[in-house]
This record gives structure tokens, sequence and C-alpha cells, in this order.
């Protein structure tokens, strides 16, 4: 595992085209599958966009395997010698296909205008073409002042594919796009993260370990042990399926996780960038105490100090975890239970040790007892320092073994992770809301709504109403008022349903890549226009209902404020109202303005 790592020069062999057929790990994909059958029924063109690490090149070089014929050492040499597009790769002698391939393996490698060339020659029906760009470069090759009409009809596929989700509209060109693959998509340990750690925690790979003196005390044998289904395969499975949310979880707020993100990270959690040798330097030491920092829960939110930030800093993802920790958040109910009632985990195991504030470098703490055995008598300001320190880093790394292990309920995980609202989040995108949860839902997310536009009610309303533009945020308790939305034309979906349901929609873009819901979509129907539609990633989700229970913080949320106040100002804008009348909100209460000739009557609203 340790080449997966970017602490040593065999990291390299991560890269597609360095990789020798025995280190390879081929994790079959959604998007495989789909290019394969796409291939096979006579498509023209297949783009595949996304960012560095999603597995583009690695995608062709299997595509040649197994639409060519050719064997894993024969297509990699084929990746390496002749993917620049200029060239077309034929079946292999005894291949039971006659198809061919043209593949543009990186536009990186050209000019704009050139590779723009490349791709109106390719239109001949000689191959099958597959380019491989991300999406800046794609964009800017197919709009380039060399773009034909070819390129054209590419760059109006690819745009259209964010509005309908289509991957093909006509089956003859297909856009996947991998950016909307998840490492986590999947149940029941299929997705590409589960299937990853099965294969690094079993197999051959680990028989040198049965005949180590320092077994026993090896972090990275204790974290294999912790996440092998060959040990304990229900707590095991529990660990992953935590680990699975922990990812979904940074993909709903808008990272990008990508295959190499993926396995670089999964090599981390299991080593924490230890080689054998270390550990039995570290364990000759000490025996004890030193492995808590290791456990895989504690390192994918802090990181130990065997590993400088220099070299943390080349794991994109461990960047971003920690915004997730569970260790820094109290909850009540988990805490109790780790803290007091104890008996929660076992005695004596390897990664809830601690070294103990005493003279001898064996003494440890069993944070299986809590907190216990730290709580002193501090007699000085270095002993209360010194007291403080190891009670914070038992009860986070308690918290955070907590987490992995479904210590709480479900309905807390997302909590946990630092979302109070994450779990109504999760039940639109599972779509297991019944009607009357739904219903109450829809009426928070409206209250929220008010509250980001500066209304303020006396009575809770179930009715949408729109602060008209030319007036701004409400803030003075009166709020003049341009449309009010009925709440059955207030609805919460996910992204795939308003693209349409996958099994009715051809090329549907579930069916190209490993999918999951990343956003729910806000939509209020206008009567007299089309539906108005809103994307909501986790984040501006918890901002709106974090409105509706009464406050927001404006700093941190100042984008999504904006974004969904400027969307509702776009609505207000279309509606047409009555010249004749005017509605407003004063005092938290509704009322009606009318003009009659030179009378102005004021009345309660509707």
């Amino acid at each position: 595992m340790a080449r997966f790592l970017p602490f040593d020069p065999s990291h390299d062999q991560i890269y597609e085209e360095y990789q020798v057929a025995s280190d390879s790990l081929n994790l079959d994909t959604v998007a495989f599958d789909y290019v394969l059958a796409a291939a096979r029924s006579g498509a023209r063109m297949i783009v595949l966009t996304g960012d560095a690490g999603h597995g583009k090149t690695h995608l062709c070089r299997r595509v040649i395997e197994s639409y060519l014929g050719y064997d894993e050492e024969q297509a990699r040499r084929l990746i390496n010698e002749a993917c620049d597009g200029r060239q077309v790769i034929r079946a292999a002698q005894d291949a039971a296909t006659t198809g061919a391939l043209r593949i543009f393996k990186d536009f990186s490698e050209f000019s704009p205008e050139i590779a723009a060339e490349l791709v109106e020659s390719s239109n001949d029906g000689e191959a099958v073409t597959i380019i491989c760009a991300n999406e800046g470069r794609l964009r800017a090759v197919l709009a380039s002042d060399a773009a034909g009409s070819y390129c054209r009809e590419l760059l109006k596929s690819f745009e259209t594919s964010f509005d309908d989700g289509k991957a093909s509209r006509d089956g003859s060109t297909h856009i996947v796009n991998l950016n909307h693959q998840s490492t986590a998509a999947g149940e029941d340990g299929q997705s590409l993260g589960d299937r990853a750690i099965r294969d690094w925690t079993s197999g051959t790979r680990w028989r040198a370990c049965a005949d180590c003196d320092a077994r026993d005390a090896c972090p990275i044998n204790r974290n294999r042990e912790m996440l092998s289904e060959r040990v304990d395969s229900e707590v095991a499975g529990t660990r992953k399926q935590k680990l699975r949310l922990l990812f979904a979880t940074l993909e709903r707020i808008g990272y990008v996780i990508t295959i190499r993100d993926m396995l670089m990270a999964f090599a981390y959690l299991l080593t924490g960038g230890l080689k054998c040798e270390d550990v039995h330097r570290m364990r000759k030491r000490r025996k004890r105490g030193w492995q808590q920092s290791y456990a895989f829960y504690n390192l994918a939110f802090e990181a130990p100090d065997t590993l400088s930030k220099e070299q943390l800093n080349r794991l994109p993802l461990m960047q971003q975890l920690p915004k997730l920790d569970p260790g820094r958040r109290a909850i009540r109910e988990i805490d109790e239970r780790i803290v007091n009632q104890q008996e929660i985990f076992g005695h004596g195991q390897l990664d809830l040790l601690f070294p103990a504030p005493s003279e001898s470098e064996e003494d440890v703490i069993d944070a299986a007892d809590g907190i216990d055995e730290i709580i002193g008598d501090p007699r000085n300001r270095k002993q209360r320092a010194s007291e403080a320190e190891n009670v914070t880093r038992v009860v986070r790394a308690l918290r955070r073994r907590a987490y992995v292990d479904g210590v709480a309920n479900n309905n807390l995980d997302m909590a946990h992770l630092g979302f109070p609202y994450g779990a109504d989040f999760l039940g639109i995108v599972h779509d297991n809301l019944d009607a009357p949860a739904r219903t109450l839902l829809k009426k928070r997310v409206i209250a929220g709504l008010h509250h980001i536009q500066g209304l303020q009610f006396a009575d809770q309303t179930p009715t949408l109403h729109l602060v008209d533009p030319a007036f701004g945020r409400s803030m003075s308790g009166t709020a003049i008022l341009a449309a009010r939305i009925k709440p059955a034309d207030v609805d919460l979906i996910r992204l795939s349903e308003k693209w349409g349901r996958s099994d009715e929609v051809p090329h549907h873009v579930k069916t190209s890549v490993d999918w999951i819901d990343r956003h729910v979509v806000l939509r209020i129907v206008d009567q007299k226009d089309a539906p108005h539609d809103l994307l909501l990633d986790l984040m501006t989700f918890d901002c709106i209902l974090r409105a509706a229970a009464g406050h927001v913080p404006t700093k941190f949320y100042e984008h999504d404020i904006r974004r969904v106040a400027s969307f509702l100002g776009r609505i207000a804008q279309s509606a047409h109202a009555n010249s004749d009348q005017i509605n407003l909100i004063r005092d938290g209460r509704s009322q009606t303005i009318s003009i009659d000739g030179s009378t102005i009557q004021v009345g309660a609203g509707a």
C-alpha cells in the first residue's frame, strides 16, 4: 500500500502509465460497463470527462482489453504508444470482434486548435473515438477557433447533459461525466470504497504478518483487523458503512472525490504512512500507548506526529475530512454512554490505549474506562493543562470510535458529522419520507426561506411569501410582497428525479457512472411559467433549515444565502401582481392596501 502514498518514489505506480500488471487494482465501475456497451453497440464518439484521477486512462486500457481482445500488458503498452488520437487501434488477431478504437488519452498534449482539428477529422466512422479530457480543457477545445460543426455538436451534447441528465441523446455520441461518479455509491458493501478496502484487508498480502513478533503491537495490523470481514463481518460492515457515509457527505457538500484520492486515502487510513520497519523501531521505544494515533478513525481527522504538514498536503482528501470530525462535536446521548456508562468498548484494545501522564513509559490509560484514569489531582498550571489535553485527546478518540462503531442511533450520524438536519436531506435523496413527514419538512423549508428574506410572522404560515425584489431584504418589520406561493406548489425532489427515472429515460446519467444524489431540488411552480428549480447541496439545505430554526450564521453561509435570495428574487420578479393592490407584511401580519379612486383601503391579507 505504500506505493499509493505520495511519500516515496514508488508512488508513481498509482498512475496507469507506470503500473505493472501484477500491481494493478482493477475495480469494475458502472462507467466501464457503460463505455464497453456503448462501443459494442456502434457508438461513434465517447467523451470521458472529469478531474484528473477519476481513472479515464484506466478505463481506456480496460476497454482495449475487453473490446479489442488484448491482454493487460499489451493494452498498457498501447496506452503509452498508440493513444494520441492520430492512430487507429485494431482488434487483436484472435479477438472475437473486428472493431477498432481511436483514443485521445489526454487533450492537454495538444493546443486547443490542433485538438479541435483532430476531433473534426475523427468523424469518419472508421473507429469508435474515445476522448479523455477534463471539463475546462474539453470546453476550450470544442469552442476554439478551429472547431467545426462536429465540435459544436459535441459541445451542445455536453452542455445539455447538465440540464436533462442524458449521457446520450441519439445513441451515437455519449458523454460520460466522471465528476458525477461517486466512490460511496452502492449498498451492502458494493461501493468502490468498500471493494477497495475488502481487497486490501484480505488475501495473501498479509501472510507475512502471521509470523511477525510485532503483530500484537502493530497499528497497521489492528486497522486491518477492524476493517476486515474475515475477523468480524458485522462490525467491519458497520465501520465501512460509516466510512462510506463520511465520503458521501463530503461529496454532498461539493467536494469531488476521485478514485485516485480514494485509494491514497485508504492506503493512509490503513497504514498512517508507516512501514513495517517503522513499527518495529517505534515498538522498541515504547510497547503500548502510541498506536492510538494510527487508528484509522483518528487518522481520518488528525495527523500523527510522525507526518509533516507538507506530507499531509499531498493527500487532498485529508484536507477535507477534518471538517466532518465527530470528535469535535458533543452530543449528550453519545457522551453519556462513552464517558459515564463505560463498558461500551472492550478493555485492552490497542487503539484505545493512551500514554499515561506519569514518569513510567509503560503506564497506559485504557479509554474503555472513559476518563476515570485521567482525572487526578493537578497542583499547578502545567498539570492542569496536561490533564485537560489528555481528557480532550481521549474523548475525541472515543467519539470517533463511537461513530464508526455505530454506538448511537443512525439518526444521529449526520449530526455527529456536523449536519443536524442531514437526516432530512438523506430522507429526500433516499426517498423514504412519507407524506406527513414531507409536508412538515416543506413547512420548515418555507419558514427558512422567509427568514432568509427577512420576513417575520406572528404565526407560522405554510404559504411561501416572496418579497418584492425592488425593496430587497426586509429589515424594518415591514415588507412589500410580490407573490404568494401555495404549499402544494413548493416541492423537494432528488436531482435524478428532476431528470426523470432512469428506467424511462434512455442513457440516463445514473446508468453511466456509480451514482449518488448529491443535490436535492427546491422546485417552485408558478402557474404562469415553467417550474423554477434550485439545486441545494447539503450545505445550502442545512443553511435553510438553520434559518427556519430562527438563526443562521450569515458570514459563514453568505454565499448560500445570496444564492437562495437571488433565486427567490427571480421568481418574485416574474410574478404578475395586481397594480391596484399592494400586499405587505407588517409587524408579523399580512395586510393588503387597495386603491379605490382617491380612497386607500387597508385590510387583512389573504
